[in-house]
């Protein structure tokens, strides 16, 4: 999953005590920033293999660090403690609980568009829905969960100013268009696991980037 991923950070930026929306979309990536990594790095494996399934080209055949269950777990609660620990003021402990949730997310996501290859601890049995096999049905459910959860910071938070009424439309259709070129566009000849890896990172800067430009236009109501 791709942008279906934002609609958790989306959603979460709504609960008390708030969290910047900018760090709930890397909560929500947390797991993939690290297995871009650890591509680079030749820990986890990965083949990029065209047709593989109908919306992704990725045999994700070994990612135990970073996308079995356990694996999230503990990126999760690693990401909830220092965040509690580190921010100061009432609730702080509560603020570490929604992000260590939001990294948690990943895995529940990805279990819904993934083929059969998100473990439990290592190795078999893998799990994964699948519902990547159909480019329009994973699209449906990925844009329909980021609406819902767009839905869900618009009602939570208030403009401030023009600009404020504006941004968060443009950073969703930006969204929407990476998305949308992410799925549809088949991957060049030459692509490496390395290549895509160093795109993968770039594209989550950028977009958390863009989450912190759009919070700076809208308050808590």
């Amino acid at each position: 999953m791709f942008v279906g991923h934002y609609a958790t950070a989306f959603g979460a930026r709504a609960f008390k005590p708030a969290v910047p929306l900018w760090l709930l979309f890397v909560a929500v990536q947390l797991v993939d920033f690290a297995w871009a990594v650890l591509v680079l790095l030749g820990v986890e494996k990965v083949r990029i293999v065209p047709g593989f399934l109908e919306a992704s080209p990725l045999d994700l055949y070994y990612m135990p660090f970073t996308h079995s269950l356990l694996g999230s777990v503990i990126w999760a609660v690693a990401a909830g403690l220092l965040y509690g620990a580190m921010r100061k003021g009432a609730g702080h402990w509560a603020a570490g609980l929604i992000l260590g949730a939001a990294v948690l997310s990943h895995w529940f996501a990805d279990l819904l568009v993934h083929a059969p290859d998100l473990p439990l601890i290592a190795g078999d049995p893998k799990f994964g829905f699948g519902l990547w096999r159909s480019l329009l049905w994973s699209q449906v459910a990925e844009i329909g969960l980021l609406l819902v959860g767009f839905w869900l910071y618009m009602r939570n938070t208030r403009a401030k100013g023009f600009v404020g009424k504006l941004a968060p439309f443009a950073f969703l259709f930006f969204l929407i268009a990476v998305q949308a070129y992410s799925h549809l566009s088949a991957p060049p000849a030459d692509a490496s696991a390395a290549s895509f890896a160093i795109t993968a990172l770039i594209a989550y800067v950028l977009i958390a980037f863009g989450a912190f430009l759009t919070d700076r236009t809208r308050q808590p109501k």
